[in-house]
């Protein structure tokens, strides 16, 4: 298996500073990802006319909630913009990259992308159901292959609160990641019928990442005006939870065991949220039986080496939870696995696969533990 490399940024200061640096160091990708994220909506919506004042101003209607939710994270996304030299706006409009989903007509959701759009796969094993009593948080993140080209790692030590490993595009504030007290998160895309102006998934990512306690960080989730539709998986040394939201609901599933999550909402307050027909294929169900299946079979015995088979998985191929797009598509329509990653709260590591899973290798990144948590 080969072992594609990515950039790797170390952060630090206030949040301008985070942000400056990671603007100045992955300049001249986030520039190349400002200048074409239009174009690959545009591709992906030919019924109609999508302009980037559109796009952009469907973005900016959320900054009044982001300026209240996290005025630090916004001076991030300006110290972004000033370090690559491009406008504010088109950093915003890059960290509201998954709720842009949200704008194709009610109604029609999947019928647009007929043979294109699938996504990503969560898993999430408490303690009592991993190897040596470990709990284990991952999933594999699925979207067109043009993404992969602008990945990153961010090593953020700001200058009060936790230090975070995060996974995440050039110019974007966060996908997914853990921090030094062990909190860790990972996400699934949801398309809802109430998505709003409000609190996009980048800045709330970030809020968890940044919190001390799993409580709060649950509360970052739960208690925000979100924008959108979203499962969130959380996990710490100590809890687990995987949380269901819309914009203005949310349901906490019952974990009973390990568990999996795909693309449609399974509980029971939320189904009524989930936009008409938006998965035009039964590829999100498939996903979310298999892995089930996998993690029941496996539970007590389930560790990085298995997690990592599981992440390699191929029913239903190219729709599968390693997932491949079709052949001949463009890597603006070509849906891929762009990264898995595995990690582990309690060893404060990732594990982590640029691509797929089935093709290349895990390479495991660990953070410091912070001092009092290890004297707890």
């Amino acid at each position: 298996m080969s072992t594609p490399h990515i950039p790797v940024l170390e952060l630090s200061g206030s949040p301008y500073e985070i942000g400056l640096a990671h603007g100045s160091g992955m300049k001249t990708e986030i520039r190349a990802f400002a200048g074409t994220i239009t174009n690959v909506h545009d591709v992906n919506n030919p019924w109609f006319n999508i302009e980037h004042e559109r796009l952009s101003s469907f973005a900016m209607q959320n900054i009044g909630f982001l300026e209240r939710f996290s005025p630090d994270l916004v001076q991030e996304m300006r110290g972004i913009a000033d370090g690559a030299g491009i406008d504010f706006e088109a950093v915003v409009l890059l960290n509201t990259f998954l709720e842009l989903e949200d704008l194709r007509a009610p109604g029609l959701g999947g019928i647009l992308l007929p043979n294109r759009l699938w996504g990503c796969t969560t898993f999430n094993v408490s303690g009592h159901d991993g190897l040596e009593g470990r709990p284990f948080l991952g999933q594999t993140y699925d979207m067109e292959r043009y993404y992969r080209d602008f990945l990153c790692l961010l090593r953020v030590k700001p200058a009060s609160g936790p230090e975070m490993l995060i996974v995440t595009l050039a110019g974007i504030l966060g996908l997914v990641g853990l921090n030094s007290v062990g909190i860790c998160a990972v996400i699934n895309k949801i398309v809802a019928t109430d998505a709003r102006p409000g609190v996009i998934y980048p800045f709330a990512m970030r809020a968890v990442l940044g919190s001390e306690r799993i409580g709060d960080a649950l509360g970052k989730v739960i208690f925000t005006s979100r924008a959108s539709g979203l499962n969130y998986q959380l996990a710490s040394p100590e809890a687990a939870f995987c949380v269901e939201t819309s914009a203005t609901r949310y349901e906490i599933l019952p974990m009973d065991g390990p568990l999996a999550h795909t693309n449609h909402y399974v509980g029971s307050t939320m189904r009524r949220f989930e936009t008409p027909n938006w998965l035009s294929h039964g590829g999100s169900m498939v996903r979310k039986q298999v892995a089930d299946n996998y993690l029941r079979r496996e539970r007590g015995k389930l560790g990085p080496e298995q997690l990592k088979e599981l992440t390699r998985d191929h029913t239903n191929y190219p729709r599968c939870i390693c997932a491949h797009g079709f052949q001949d598509e463009s890597s603006e329509v070509a849906f891929e696995t762009i990264f898995a990653t595995i990690m582990d709260p309690t060893g404060r590591n990732m594990e982590f696969c640029v691509g797929n899973p089935c093709q290349n290798s895990y390479v495991r990144h660990t953070l410091q533990a912070n001092a009092s948590d290890m004297a707890g």
